[in-house]
């Protein structure tokens, strides 16, 4: 780490407490913290951080006295800040320094997925993703996503707030690096934090120069944790990724314009759905279909052409986008199930 901020930092560790690993940084001085974190959490001042793994589909009575336990296992103050996943710590504790425009960053960062959603949708498919997360964790366990980061000057209690967005931002985008449509899970934890003496900076938005650094150590630290711990997006089943969009099967029935009564049509729409191709095929247009609207609605001549080739091509539909990418496929799917016979 740069000299800006490793006079803040004294140390980074990975500790260990009845088989499980702990992520401990400690700082040189007492440092103001804003944060989400289970133990000390709000505003606060700390003299260290930890980051605790528990174990899978962890369930404790008191799991702030159960942190706090742990705490003074490992010999750290009272007044440091605890979070806690059930991410394999050993592997995805890391830290990241960016510097720009003279203002420097550090992120501290686990990250795990397995109930990662788009905020304001509500958690689903919870089963499915909970095995596919055990089967990823051969190695490493599933977990969610916590982040600390230390910014280089003393900052106003507007600007700590600030701070957070290019935070979220900067996790949200580490996502998207890897082709997620969901912007976090919903146990996320994050921190702020800075040294108390100095003049106090007012703004650390997106737009300045220590947001940029922020967001970047983010963008960087929760990268490396996803990409260690290899996750990757995995398609949604086709009908609940269809219901999810406002499209039952009653709603396919009557897309169709199918001669099959509703029964009827509800078994060969199921039988449409099956397989890898059509699962994978609507899960890749249902991501790309915002963009492309925004194109198409932006007068760019090259969409439509390119939609349509790959609907042919890869489903051997025909697609009306005058209403929007998602009902002009979702229509011909519709329609195309329609034309399956027993």
């Amino acid at each position: 780490m740069g000299g800006a901020i490793l006079r803040y930092v004294e140390s980074c560790r990975i500790a260990e407490h009845d088989g499980l690993k702990v992520g401990v940084v400690k700082f040189t001085e007492t440092m103001e913290v804003l944060s989400s974190a289970v133990v000390n959490g709000g505003s606060s001042e700390a003299d260290a951080l930890f980051i605790m793994q528990v174990p899978h589909d962890y369930s404790h009575s008191d799991p702030v006295a159960h942190a706090c336990s742990v705490r003074d296992a490992l010999g750290l103050p009272a007044n440091s800040v605890g979070m806690m996943t059930a991410a394999e710590v050993g592997y995805v504790f890391n830290v990241q320094e960016e510097e720009y425009g003279g203002s420097s960053a550090v992120a501290v960062a686990t990250a795990g997925l397995s109930n990662h959603v788009v905020a304001g949708d509500v958690l689903e498919d919870w089963e499915s993703r909970h095995l596919v997360s055990l089967a990823r964790a051969a190695k490493m366990m599933a977990g969610t996503i916590n982040i600390a980061v230390i910014a280089d000057v003393p900052l106003t209690d507007a600007a700590k707030v600030n701070l957070f967005m290019p935070l979220v931002e900067g996790k949200s985008a580490a996502m998207a690096d890897r082709g997620f449509r969901e912007t976090g899970t919903t146990s996320d934890s994050m921190a702020v934090i800075c040294p108390k003496r100095g003049v106090r900076a007012e703004y650390a938005g997106t737009g300045s120069s220590l947001g940029i650094a922020a967001a970047r150590a983010v963008r960087a630290a929760v990268g490396y944790a996803l990409n260690v711990r290899l996750e990757r997006p995995v398609p949604e089943e086709p009908m609940k990724l269809l219901e999810k969009m406002g499209y039952d099967a009653t709603a396919m029935w009557t897309l169709s314009g199918s001669p099959m009564d509703e029964e009827e049509y509800k078994s060969a729409l199921a039988r449409y759905l099956e397989g890898d191709r059509v699962k994978t095929f609507l899960d890749l247009i249902t991501f790309i279909s915002d963009r492309a609207d925004a194109l198409i609605d932006d007068g760019n001549p090259a969409v439509v052409p390119m939609l349509s080739d790959i609907c042919d091509q890869l489903a051997g539909i025909t697609p009306e986008f005058g209403h929007g990418t998602v009902q002009g496929v979702v229509t011909a799917m519709a329609e195309a199930a329609g034309r399956l016979h027993k």
